[in-house]
């Protein structure tokens, strides 16, 4: 659907320049037909090698036809680069019925100096000079300045006057004059300039686009496209005058050596295109020395034209941008040959900047073939070539575009594919584990919403034991210590954890019950809060968090109080806090206050995370309200801590400042059970680590790539590169000695979780590292 919404978008635009170009080719047919009084005969070009002749004389050398050497075979002549003066002699005349003013243009902004003469009476006198020191020299202070070189003449009917024009350039020129009158001379220059805004409003629209694409891509392949529009609308702007008129004209030197200085930027800019694509897909670049080269010598090119020789670089330019456009073709050639990933891009883009560079030559030397009639138009430069370089832009970043969105799609399938496959074995291990279930589930079929609540609740509370599982499994992959007793018996309180939940899953599924129940019994608090503890540590340990145990008075040894429910609300919180907190610090306060035959208890849990911005925010204890999605939470815990507290008798308020931490807490109050209490000393040495102290990152048991592999891994992992990511496991999926490690991968990649990804490589990494030192160190041991 994608690609065919892209053809479409293709049509239209090659649609709308055909007809920009058709509209354009039409207003030349209409402008050719309509009868121009002002007409230019005689015309003939003489060079002045010396650059020292008065005008009297090369008037006298061209009078004599045997001494001249002039040609006039055309009135238009492509000079190539020189030193010389060239001169122009021509005589205008009015062909009309009445007095007009006429002017005669050379329409070609790319000259150093024009100087226009008139003989009048048998005197020559100089009548203009371009570029004008200022608007006093032509004797029109209101006349708006010209991007070419223009002679005002007012002539009678059926009058002409001899011209000669002096023109010098250190760049290569077309000597065209052309006469209009002056109310067609300002009709072509409005549209004109119609036509090259519309050309740079173009330009500027891609640089735009590209530089957005690239900042939510993070691709710089995107940014070098941008810098090439932006370094060609430069160049067409110095191109045809307008940078020269920005300027003042002390300046106008920086104007012509800018033309040259972008071409050599926008050249430099492509060969970076390439070099960037080729490095980007690993694709074996060929002549890759060379275009480091030329890419060498575009620098040179560049310093040259802002303080060289501007003939020079000029001429040097040219030829090496056409040698480059034949290596460009040998490359496109032997990259489609060996069918690289890229061989379509890279031939786009190298056929379509040649070809836009060839029919720019073919233009400027008039010299198009009579099939691209349609190219041809009286405006100069050709806005239907420009048009042309414009799609040139367009087509390389629309098939880069297709290239990117393509290569994702297929990643995307491959992942797609693996899912289902996955999906498919564990839906069979699940249905094996919850058969069960199934009779229960029967029943309240016509309670489809209290069971999606149901499962909702207790499948949250799931997560918090099975990541406490999570946890302490790996800690026992480190080597053997004095901790594994503890750890051991930490993971057996998860288990039975969690069978105790399942079982009342099905209790309250056959009750058609919410989970809500409340059963005060005796129960332990201290011993209670210290496997809490336990459990806090493992969670906490998973964002490199800090756990606190901080009883505040002495605790009721035993209270009556429902333990479960009690222990299910404060894991829920703990489980958010150490969720939403990286590298901080989770606390847990307890306060026990007598209330008559009761005791009062007070608890807190304070986290130092993301906090929460509670002005700003919905209901955070609604069912299902979520502030931030973190690993495929489902915005139940809070709810169901809230139901349970207020079962209690208690209230669970909260809060929170955005970057700073968040606090939940609530009292409850307990019956006591006989009268001993524990003090603050012993309740803080019953959870401390001692000495069970276990390193801090466990190592997985699962093997995995080489380092080499891994370092790469995290290198994507670090720089968020979703789609690189999801090729790399393509490449290591096959291995099945890999498989634990590739399934741990792809389930954060589904969780966005980046920074998981990063950390498991890191670990797998330093296990590979230890093994090796191990290994190592044991052959050292070895007797000889």
């Amino acid at each position: 659907m994608h690609r065919r919404h892209a053809a479409w978008a293709a049509g239209c635009r090659a649609l709308l320049l055909l007809l920009m170009a058709m509209a354009v080719t039409c207003a030349t047919a209409r402008a050719a037909s309509t009868p121009n009084p002002a007409q230019l005969e005689a015309v003939s070009l003489f060079e002045d090698t010396g650059t020292t002749m008065t005008v009297e004389q090369v008037a006298d050398r061209l009078a004599d036809p045997s001494r001249s050497g002039s040609s006039a075979t055309k009135p238009a002549f492509n000079v190539e680069f020189s030193r010389s003066a060239w001169w122009v002699s021509a005589t205008l005349g009015n062909r009309g019925s009445t007095l007009r003013p006429l002017v005669l243009v050379l329409r070609d902004a790319r000259v150093d100096q024009v100087d226009f003469y008139l003989q009048r009476n048998g005197q020559w006198t100089h009548a203009s000079r371009f570029p004008a020191a200022d608007v006093e020299t032509d004797g029109d202070a209101n006349r708006q300045p010209s991007r070419y070189p223009v002679l005002d003449v007012t002539l009678r009917a059926g009058e002409s006057v001899p011209v000669l024009i002096r023109v010098t350039s250190r760049k290569e020129m077309r000597l065209a004059p052309v006469a209009f009158t002056r109310e067609a001379w300002s009709a072509q220059v409005s549209r004109a300039t119609m036509w090259d805004f519309g050309f740079f409003g173009g330009l500027l629209a891609l640089v735009w686009c590209a530089l957005l694409i690239g900042f939510f891509s993070r691709s710089s392949v995107f940014y070098v496209l941008a810098a090439m529009a932006l370094s060609t609308t430069l160049f067409e702007a110095a191109y045809r005058g307008y940078a020269a008129m920005a300027l003042s004209p002390a300046a106008r030197e920086w104007a012509a050596r800018g033309e040259e200085v972008f071409v050599y930027l926008s050249v430099a800019c492509f060969i970076v295109f390439i070099l960037t694509v080729a490095r980007r897909e690993q694709a074996r670049m060929p002549m890759r020395a060379v275009y480091m080269a030329f890419l060498a010598l575009e620098c040179v090119g560049i310093a040259g034209a802002v303080c060289g020789d501007l003939l020079t670089f000029t001429w040097f330019c040219l030829r090496l941008n056409t040698v480059l456009g034949i290596v460009n073709i040998c490359a496109a050639l032997t990259l489609a040959i060996r069918r690289t990933p890229t061989a379509r891009v890279m031939l786009i883009a190298i056929a379509t900047a040649t070809f836009n560079m060839l029919i720019r030559i073919l233009d400027g030397m008039d010299a198009l073939p009579p099939f691209l009639f349609w190219l041809k138009s009286d405006i100069y430069p050709n806005p239907v070539i420009a048009i042309i370089g414009l799609a040139t832009h367009l087509l390389v970043l629309a098939a880069w575009i297709h290239h990117v969105g393509r290569q994702r799609t297929e990643a995307r399938k491959r992942l797609e594919q693996f899912q289902l496959t996955e999906q498919d074995r564990l839906r069979d291990e699940v249905a094996k584990r919850t058969v069960e279930l199934n009779d229960a589930l029967q029943l309240v079929k016509t309670h489809m919403q209290q069971k999606i609540e149901t499962l909702g609740y207790v499948s949250h509370d799931l997560r918090a034991p099975l990541s406490t599982i999570n946890g302490y499994a790996k800690l026992l992959l480190q080597s053997a210590t004095r901790g594994q007793a503890r750890l051991i018996r930490s993971i057996d309180r998860s288990i039975r954890y969690q069978l105790a939940l399942i079982d009342e899953l099905l209790a309250f599924t056959k009750a058609e019950l919410q989970p809500l129940g409340v059963a005060p019994d005796t129960t332990d608090l201290p011993g209670l809060l210290d496997d809490l503890g336990h459990y806090a540590v493992a969670l906490c340990g998973q964002q490199d968090n800090r756990f606190v145990y901080r009883p505040d008075t002495p605790l009721p040894r035993t209270v009556s109080i429902d333990g479960m429910r009690l222990q299910q609300v404060l894991l829920n919180l703990l489980s958010n806090a150490s969720k939403f907190t990286r590298d901080g610090t989770v606390t847990l306060s307890v306060h026990a206050a007598r209330d008559g035959e009761a005791w009062r208890l007070l608890f807190e849990v304070a986290d130092t995370g993301i906090g929460i911005d509670i002005t700003g925010t919905r209901d955070i204890f609604r069912a299902y309200q979520q502030v931030q999605a973190v690993n495929g939470g489902t915005g139940l815990g809070l709810f169901i801590a809230q139901r349970i507290v207020g079962a209690m008798g208690g209230e669970l308020t909260v809060a929170s400042q955005p970057g700073v931490g968040t606090t939940f807490s609530f009292p409850v109050v307990a019956p006591a059970v006989g009268h001993a209490l524990v003090p603050v000393s012993e309740l803080v040495r019953r959870f401390q680590p001692g000495d069970d102290a276990e390193p801090e990152i466990a190592a997985p048991t699962m093997q995995g790539p080489p380092a080499d592999a891994l370092d790469t891994l995290i290198l994507l992992a670090g720089d968020g590169r979703l789609t690189d990511i999801e090729e790399w496991l393509g490449q290591v999926a096959d291995d099945p000695d890999q498989a634990d490690f590739v399934q741990d991968v792809r389930h954060h990649l589904d969780m966005l979780d980046l920074h998981a990804i990063e950390k498991l490589a890191r670990s797998l990494k330093r296990a590979h590292v230890a093994d090796t030192s191990f290994d190592a160190e044991t052959d050292s041991a070895e007797p000889a």
